[in-house]
């Protein structure tokens, strides 16, 4: 059974969604929203519970590409491939993507029940978007490519794969292409923002959280907007 999208909407009337580009602020944005106004705070960056969670429910007839992607290229293998065969990919991930959001929008169909939810989860395609949420629900939180190459290797919780690719061959090389994958992701995240005319804020270096938060405050409608 395929349950369609206005009905998971309705059961999401309460859910305030983030979506961007890496290093736009989602995380600590939710985060902050959450605990000013009590908001239940969900997100799919995959940490080790959450990853064995989605695995355990995982099987080749409902999620082939999840069940059938795991990968078995080495680490020097998967990172020493070209940009080009990076993007030759996408169209698989934007798959096994959507069959994981599908886990994501069921736990907090569930987290809505009873509260109010913030979520920070990885939707590519804002048309799916759009069917389950409104635009006055939705906050595009971006950061310009050299902001995101300055920053996210520097995260705790993004060390593990910045030691990955330190520990390969040529590692410079390495990076250089997940550095032009980040160019061309933001990118496309930013003309998708425009296209489908959401709410965004682009992270400078004179963003502050401060600031952020009351830009976010005043469009989901939390304080008076005059």
């Amino acid at each position: 059974m395929n349950i369609a999208n206005n009905i998971l909407k309705r059961s999401l009337q309460n859910v305030y969604f983030f979506v961007g580009t890496a290093c736009g602020g989602k995380t600590t944005m939710g985060k902050e929203l959450s605990k000013k106004y009590g908001f239940a705070y969900f997100s799919d960056n995959w940490n080790e519970s959450n990853w064995k969670e989605w695995e355990s429910v995982i099987c080749e007839k409902y999620q082939p590409f999840s069940y059938n992607g795991g990968r078995s290229l080495s680490n020097e293998e998967y990172f020493g491939r070209s940009v080009e065969e990076f993007l030759a990919d996408k169209k698989r991930n934007q798959t096994a993507n959507m069959e994981s959001i599908a886990f994501s929008i069921i736990e907090i169909i569930k987290l809505a029940q009873k509260n109010t939810v913030v979520a920070d989860i990885w939707i590519e395609d804002y048309e799916f978007l759009l069917e389950i949420s409104d635009h006055s629900k939705i906050a595009c939180l971006l950061a310009p490519g050299e902001l995101i190459i300055r920053d996210y290797y520097q995260r705790d919780d993004h060390i593990a794969f910045t030691k990955a690719i330190q520990a390969l061959e040529n590692p410079e090389q390495k990076f250089e292409v997940q550095n032009e994958l980040f160019r061309i992701h933001a990118k496309e995240e930013f003309e998708k923002a425009a296209k489908y005319n959401l709410f965004n804020i682009v992270r400078n270096e004179e963003s502050t959280v401060e600031k952020t938060l009351m830009l976010l405050e005043k469009h989901f409608c939390l304080v008076n907007n005059g």
